[in-house]
């Protein structure tokens, strides 16, 4: 199927990734038959890329309702189906008349926000239907009511559009808003899936935000010496027999890069709860290189610029880095000197020595 398919079609993508599916399951169950000889399967239904499996255990105390249809499922009652990728439930009757592509998939396959806010076209360009489920809508039926989806700016019907609420990552981004709007069922379930996902760059799409809000500000900072800080960590024995990168593994993105941001990281920064787990992060780190761990407190530096014998850190708040060798200095002192870094100097000294010496050898031997 996959050969007789057109090449580059939709087609061929969808047959595609099923025949991995199925390849990476057939190897689940050769491992698994290695431990169990007679395992218990949950046959695992694949439509648009969801990864349904059949809930028989009742659960009384949860209400859930269908994706499809929105009618309740009793699950006290008869079983249904949920994606255990996106949250995806529907009836068992439901099943075939799926017609919304997993967050999952668009999570994977595309893991961006839309940065317009509210790019809508109208219901014209949707030639008056829904956007997901192609029903006919129109102001004139209040059964059938067209609702926005503020988040990709499309108009759904009533069963693809519950007036769910969430975070619109555009308006964050451009206006610092975090007020919660009207959202359809698909980007609710793709932005649940992407809240935690260091897809923003700041820097690029908003870099006066960082002048306007004073919290992210600190935060960058914060997490610039992080980085300055994991360059001792990486060739410290103590460090890492402790894991003290590890206390954030939760945002394994702020030890790679200082301009990626999640969603989530920009809603804890509004509330305050970033920063005051960044400082608290920090505080460990200093305590590390500066008071437990002789090897890190060896590495420090001290003032070339004047007579004071402190050892500073180039994460100091008070310190100046040489841009070209990394030295550091008192910022007062290098303001000082116009910022002649006196390492730079001995390095051009040294080097204009070595090429003198290499002509006059040049000239003797010649």
């Amino acid at each position: 199927m996959v050969l007789e398919s057109p090449e580059c079609s939709e087609e061929r993508k969808w047959l595609v990734r099923r025949l991995i599916e199925l390849r990476l399951r057939l190897q689940e169950v050769k491992e698994q038959e290695k431990d169990c000889p007679s395992p218990n399967y949950n046959e695992v239904r694949v439509v648009l890329g969801h990864h349904f499996i059949i809930q028989s255990q009742p659960a009384p105390t949860t209400k859930y309702h269908c994706d499809r249809c929105c009618g309740v499922i009793w699950s006290v009652v008869h079983s249904w189906y949920q994606c255990v990728d996106c949250k995806y439930s529907c009836h068992v009757k439901c099943l075939a008349q799926v017609c919304r592509l997993c967050a999952h998939v668009k999570a994977s396959e595309n893991p961006t926000y839309i940065i317009d806010i509210c790019p809508e076209l109208g219901l014209s360009a949707q030639a008056y239907r829904c956007a997901e489920c192609k029903a006919h809508i129109t102001f004139k039926n209040s059964w059938i009511e067209p609702r926005l989806c503020d988040y990709d700016g499309r108009y759904y019907c009533p069963t693809c559009h519950w007036n769910s609420t969430a975070v619109i990552p555009s308006r964050v981004v451009h206006n610092w808003d975090f007020d919660e709007r009207r959202v359809c069922r698909a980007s609710k379930q793709l932005l649940r899936l992407m809240e935690k996902r260091p897809v923003l760059n700041l820097q690029q799409l908003n870099p006066r935000l960082f002048g306007f809000v004073e919290e992210l500000s600190v935060v960058k900072k914060i997490r610039e010496d992080i980085l300055i800080m994991k360059k001792y960590f990486v060739s410290c024995k103590s460090a890492i027999e402790s894991r003290l990168l590890w206390q954030l593994q939760e945002r394994q993105h702020f030890v790679e890069n200082v301009d990626s941001f999640s969603l989530q990281d920009l809603i804890d920064v509004h509330s305050g709860e970033l920063l005051q787990y960044l400082e608290k992060v920090q505080a460990v780190f200093i305590k590390h290189i500066k008071e437990d761990c002789r090897l890190c407190y060896g590495r420090g530096f001290v003032c070339e610029l004047c007579d004071d014998d402190e050892v500073i850190f180039p994460f100091d708040s008070a310190t100046a880095i040489c841009q070209k060798c990394c030295a550091v200095f008192h910022r007062n002192c290098w303001t000082k000197k116009n910022h002649h870094c006196p390492r730079c100097i001995r390095i051009q000294k040294r080097a204009s020595l070595r090429r003198d010496s290499t002509s006059n050898e040049e000239n003797f031997s010649s």
